[in-house]
């Protein structure tokens, strides 16, 4: 596996950046179907030996309306474009069904959707279904049928990207960019991101870190370091919004606690139902009855 494709697997493994990517860049109505709490990476990997340079692939599995079905992308990163992308997918999903092997013969197997990920730099030209690809001369019923859903990130414009404000966006709007001239566009991409957790801005800037190494980069440190001020704001904040929270819910708790002594609650009762103290409900102001 390449430099590049570690990066893209690496990040692509965070459950919460493939989240962003299907809701931003699978325009498929079941999309927004999805539990993605209960979204699993399945730790296995289906790309042959002959490709394992120039692509790799990730594959989750995810509840669709009561149901699991797995999600199959595929990561590629070579500069040419294949013909025979439809018939690796085939390949690859077909070695993944092997693998379910349910005993019940009555039972059907789960769906799964095929996803590809081109970051390279040719213009994407061949069918994504691979009936396409197959001579009919024989009845349409007995040639195979796949389609995989193509995302092609050379094709997003980056004023289009502006648009779309997550990790995601921002990962392909690096990609767009001339690697010399992103100081310049470093507003942007922390813009971009600016709303994203701490845990994602973690994983982003790693990848950053890796892509601007890999080029080398010179202005490498002076863009990490805006990212890692962005990432040190948002973790104050959240630890803020923590302690704020716990102080609120701390005072709700009394607040319930005082109408409860009011009511003749015993105090055993009270501690255990808000998680107060004994000692902190005994200090409790309880307004005098009139």
């Amino acid at each position: 596996m390449g430099v590049h494709d570690k990066r893209y697997k690496k990040i692509f493994s965070n459950p919460l950046v493939m989240e962003r990517f299907l809701k931003s860049f699978v325009h498929e109505d079941f999309i927004a179907k999805l539990d993605f709490s209960s979204m699993q990476k399945i730790d296995k990997e289906y790309v042959s030996d002959e490709y394992v340079e120039t692509e790799s692939d990730i594959v989750y599995k995810i509840n669709f309306e009561g149901k699991e079905i797995y999600i199959f992308v595929l990561l590629e990163f070579q500069s040419t474009v294949d013909k025979l992308m439809c018939f690796r997918f085939m390949n690859y999903i077909s070695s993944l069904y092997l693998d379910f092997n349910k005993p019940d013969t009555k039972s059907k197997h789960p769906a799964v959707f095929p996803l590809l990920l081109y970051s390279g730099d040719n213009k994407w030209k061949y069918s994504n279904e691979i009936a396409d690809l197959i001579e009919d001369t024989i009845p349409g019923d007995y040639i195979p049928h796949l389609k995989y859903y193509p995302v092609l990130v050379n094709s997003y414009a980056k004023e289009k990207l502006k648009d779309i404000h997550n990790v995601i966006s921002a990962m392909f709007y690096v990609e767009n960019s001339d690697p010399d001239e992103l100081l310049k566009e470093v507003d942007i991409l922390l813009d971009l991101i600016k709303e994203e957790n701490t845990e994602v801005l973690n994983a982003f800037a790693s990848w950053v870190n890796s892509y601007l190494s890999y080029l080398g980069n010179d202005d490498k440190e002076e863009i990490q370091d805006k990212i890692e001020d962005l990432q040190g704001v948002k973790t104050m904040f959240e630890t803020r919004l923590k302690e704020y929270g716990g102080k609120l819910k701390k005072e709700r708790n009394k607040e319930i606690a005082i109408k409860m002594l009011n009511k003749n609650y015993p105090i055993e009762e009270i501690s255990e139902m808000t998680g107060l103290s004994i000692g902190e409900i005994k200090s409790l102001k309880v307004p005098q009855k009139v």
